[in-house]
């Protein structure tokens, strides 16, 4: 879709263009900036031309959720139990039976809940799941997603090894022991998928996200966003990140990093490297503080994961690797350095998602290779366990946004929604207010504005079409209800977008 002519003044516009950091005017023309400065830039406008008057009111780029499972969440909102804040198990199966009792068949599942802060201190049961219905499958995961709890309905739907991958006993499974569970999930209809990536982008717009790089559990989830953007009706723009899995099968058809259009794309191919803190599966290179012995798992042996780093750089795609624990960005480290083979790696772009433990040699690293690090600011406010989690000593490594920065290193911000809520504000306020065991690594709001947006674009290969209101680039931008840069991070929390434009038009 494309705008005609659009001049707004009187306003006050951050650019996040360090030639012109500020500015209280912006012409559009068929989509795209045409001028940008002062009022005087009316002065050049020409024909038939639609004049908003800001009042004053301020104006970011569109903003970017650079890791966020759209296409998961929105099948969440529409058939999933919500399990997010549960206080104990009987919460938590009253919620399931709610759901179970919308649907006459089929699969009970919920998503959500932190074990760490629930009465009991622990993970549900089998048998406790088993209260829900013993004749209907019942799956719960954790918020994280890298840990679950299932039924024995669901367990007698998997073979006898999938079943010993984890404790039949209680029901409990974590990383790729949950895939067999999964699996066995009735997939979304091609009407279900436009229905859930409609309903997962009405919750992006509302704060002003404009563009999300979501992951893509199986090519086929790229279908939904396909048949909306066929029709003109993708609301927002997507660059899709498929498994590693799916990196063969798509090179095989033409497809990499930056196939597509400015409104639907293929970004970075993605990897796990390890688990979460929270499922105490992320891999450490020493113990966890709380669990005496445990170093969390691997996912792929060192020497693998470096021959798919290299193979997935030679289809012609962009690296993401999940690492989360020290060790775990140690090993992934090795396998980009691995792919990179000397190459500028400014030119690939390739990312590390999360890095949420980032010790002084890891930093050195990633600074040498300018290897993008994917934040996610609300998991140091939600993980108020973290300290307790990794001992005082790795406190200092935990989340270190300004420090990354001002190393240096490109960053950028996302909510990983599910596991977070997909927020603009409260991801921003998370990085400006950092939680009571973690007071350092704070962001003022102009640099967290900066990763969100520009930073967020620079990862998926798009900084040189949005990110910034600059000459050229895609009128993608958000009119707020106050400045952010003028707020502290409660204030930042209460922000609203007033006016949403994409491609110059408005949508909100």
């Amino acid at each position: 879709m494309k705008s005609g002519s659009l001049l707004l003044t009187n306003g006050n516009l951050v650019t996040l263009d360090e030639r012109r950091p500020h500015a209280s005017a912006m012409w559009v023309v068929d989509g795209r900036i045409r001028a940008i400065g002062g009022n005087e830039v009316a002065g050049g406008v020409s024909g038939d031309v639609m004049r908003v008057d800001l009042g004053g009111r301020c104006v970011v780029p569109g903003f970017c959720d650079s890791h966020v499972h759209l296409f998961a969440y929105g099948e969440q909102l529409l058939r999933q139990a919500d399990l997010v804040g549960v206080g104990d198990v009987e919460e938590m199966l009253g919620r399931l039976v709610e759901v179970g009792g919308r649907t006459a068949a089929g699969w009970i599942v919920g998503y959500g809940f932190d074990q760490s802060k629930m009465k009991e201190k622990r993970f549900p049961t089998r048998e406790e799941l088993d209260r829900v219905s013993r004749t209907r499958p019942v799956i719960v995961s954790r918020v994280c997603g890298h840990a679950a709890v299932v039924n024995s309905a669901a367990l007698a739907m998997v073979s006898a090894e999938e079943r010993r991958a984890g404790d039949e006993v209680n029901g409990f499974y974590t990383e790729t022991a949950i895939d067999a569970f999964i699996r066995k999930v009735p997939a979304l209809s091609e009407e279900e998928m436009e229905e859930a990536i409609l309903a997962a982008c009405a919750v992006a717009l509302r704060t002003g996200i404009t563009s999300v790089h979501a992951l893509l559990d199986t090519p086929e989830q790229m279908i939904g966003y396909a048949r909306l953007h066929r029709k003109g009706k993708l609301p927002i723009r997507v660059v899709g990140m498929p498994q590693y899995a799916s990196v063969e099968k798509l090179h095989g058809l033409g497809m990499g990093t930056g196939f597509g259009d400015d409104w639907l794309r293929f970004g970075a191919a993605k990897f796990f490297s390890d688990g979460s803190l929270g499922a105490q599966t992320a891999l450490l290179s020493e113990p966890y503080a709380d669990k005496a012995g445990e170093l969390g798992i691997r996912i792929y042996e060192p020497e693998d994961l470096k021959w798919k780093c290299r193979d997935a750089q030679r289809r012609g795609f962009q690296i993401a690797i999940h690492a989360i624990g020290d060790q775990a960005l140690r090993e992934s480290l090795d396998a980009i350095e691995f792919a990179l083979d000397g190459e500028d790696n400014r030119v690939h772009r390739h990312r590390i998602e999360h890095a949420s433990l980032v010790p002084p040699d890891c930093l050195e690293r990633l600074l040498k290779n300018r290897i993008v690090v994917t934040c996610q600011p609300q998991f140091v406010t939600s993980d108020t366990w973290t300290g307790e989690r990794i001992g005082p000593e790795r406190v200092p490594w935990a989340y270190p946004f300004k420090t990354l920065m001002e190393a240096g290193v490109p960053i950028t911000l996302s909510s990983d929604c599910p596991v977070e809520k997909m927020d603009a504000f409260d991801c921003i306020a998370a990085a400006v207010g950092r939680a009571e065991w973690s007071p350092a690594e704070t962001l003022t709001p102009e640099e967290a504005i900066g990763a969100y947006c520009l930073g967020s674009a620079y990862a998926g290969h798009m900084d040189d079409r949005v990110g910034s209101l600059e000459v050229g680039k895609l009128a993608d931008f958000v009119v707020l209800s106050e400045d952010p840069t003028k707020m502290d991070a409660q204030g930042i929390r209460q922000l609203k977008a007033e006016q949403v434009y994409l491609d110059g038009i408005r949508v909100i």
